[in-house]
């Protein structure tokens, strides 16, 4: 189909006199139309551009209306000169719409499909939808962080996982992309006979150093120009190859439409996973939902998918260890807050982080004193003056620089020993006492004294 002309809706009376338009993958679509209005309709139309609205730009030839494109009003311009009145307006595929806030969101479980995080993106939007072309029921396997980025950047890089691209729909309102290539969209297929071609060398050799089974063939791409209206997403026929248009690019020369397809092969459309070079060194607060051997599970206090997220077992970095069990184990508790790190932008390689204390400082009042607690109050305390070992319920071990030990006990003190126990005092006395009695015994000899003083032997010498 070619256009007679051109419509525009809700600017039905906008005499169209510039039009350039970009539709291509992995972007949004946008088209930047410019001409005369009325005079009198200038205020309504500004009205209009103070407002969330969807445009709808339409090729009409005889009785054949086809829809060029169609989006959400980004920007319009007015130039009023006497009585002249010219207007631009700027249109991007409803797509862009996800591109405005940035988000944290994590997706721990790894029965989580593809599906499913994409649902989640599209939360919050009146009319999002994704049209899956690959992955449909595919589970994602990993933990997958969406941190610091829009929910269109989030999405691109799924398809990336599955080295394929989204296509924004351009012809719809609403937040709508395919997730993949359709398999052709629009009506007939192209089968140019004049063309020129562009082979991208550094991307096959950028995408085969990443592993892509791509040959220097379907780097190729094939461009022409047209003014038959093709859609983004089509096939076409050339050499006898099937292609699939990629890019579209539009113009206005005089009064008519000039479209640029740019075709390659699908198989040149892959893409190498991408990554999130934000989360390279970032670091999420989170609390302890459960701890096993040297794992937690936690639950990201940022977290903007906290229900449906689900949790995975992340290894918790202790002070030192080694392979062969040496080292320092001491997890955190359920309900502590701890960090999630990531050294890399890879969120596979996450792992658990320092529980980070709230609150009053309590014993952390004095650098010069480390100390380490349990939550049922057992704690070792070394000061530089002594070390404490203590239960904080009266009894205590404390070895002092100044008063020497000093060993305190609410329940029993038991000392054994298989071979030699030596107690001596080497410059001042021994002192034994008890509010009892003592007792003393070697095999069948005792001695007590409580009061009085017994002993007991085969044979006692005084």
């Amino acid at each position: 189909m070619r256009e007679e002309r051109i419509t525009i809706r809700p600017f039905e009376e906008l005499q169209v006199e510039h039009y350039e338009g970009l539709k291509q993958i992995n972007e949004h679509g946008y088209v930047k139309v410019a001409g005369t209005i009325p005079f009198d309709r200038k205020e309504e139309y500004l009205g209009l551009g103070r407002q969330q609205t969807w445009v709808r730009i339409t090729a009409v030839s005889g009785e054949t209306h086809h829809i060029l494109f169609y989006g959400i009003l980004e920007s319009l311009k007015m130039h009023v000169s006497g009585q002249t009145c010219t207007m631009e307006l700027v249109v991007y595929s409803g797509s862009l719409l996800m591109d405005h806030r940035e988000r944290i969101r994590s997706f721990q479980a790894s029965s989580l499909t593809y599906r499913d995080l994409l649902d989640v993106c599209g939360q919050g939007y009146e009319d999002a939808k994704a049209r899956m072309m690959v992955g449909e029921g595919k589970k994602t396997g990993q933990l997958i962080m969406q941190y610091q980025e829009t929910d269109w950047a989030f999405v691109k890089r799924l398809a990336s996982m599955n080295q394929t691209v989204l296509m924004p729909s351009c012809t719809e309102p609403g937040e709508k992309y395919y997730f993949g290539l359709p398999d052709g969209l629009g009506a007939g297929s192209a089968a140019p006979t004049e063309y020129r071609t562009q082979c991208d060398i550094e991307e096959y050799w950028q995408k085969k150093g990443r592993g892509m089974d791509i040959s220097p063939q379907d780097t190729i791409s094939y461009i022409w120009e047209d003014r038959e209206i093709y859609e983004l997403g089509g096939t076409g026929i050339i050499d006898g190859q099937k292609m699939t248009i990629w890019k579209v690019e539009t113009h206005m020369r005089g009064n008519e439409l000039y479209h640029t397809y740019h075709m390659r092969r699908k198989a040149g459309l892959s893409v190498p996973v991408t990554y999130n070079t934000r989360l390279s060194g970032a670091s999420l607060f989170g609390r302890v939902l459960n701890v096993d051997r040297e794992r937690v599970t936690i639950r990201l206090t940022e977290d903007e998918n906290k229900g449906s997220s689900g949790t995975r077992w992340f290894p918790y970095a202790s002070v030192y260890s080694s392979p062969d069990g040496t080292g320092w184990y001491c997890m955190p508790e359920i309900g502590d807050q701890i960090r999630l790190y990531f050294p890399t932008e890879r969120e596979t390689e996450a792992y658990a982080a320092s529980a980070y204390h709230e609150g009053d400082g309590g014993l952390r009042t004095n650098p010069a004193c480390k100390f380490w607690r349990n939550k049922e109050g057992k704690e070792i305390q070394l000061s530089p003056d002594k070390i404490l070992l203590t239960n904080n319920q009266g009894t205590y071990i404390e070895l002092s620089d100044a008063e020497g030990i000093k060993m305190v006990s609410e329940a029993t003190v038991v000392i054994h020993a298989n071979k030699l126990m030596s107690i001596a005092s080497l410059s001042s006395f021994i002192e034994v006492s008890s509010p009892n009695k003592i007792k003393l015994k070697q095999g069948n000899t005792e001695m007590k004294l409580g009061g009085d003083l017994y002993l007991t032997a085969s044979e006692i010498k005084l």
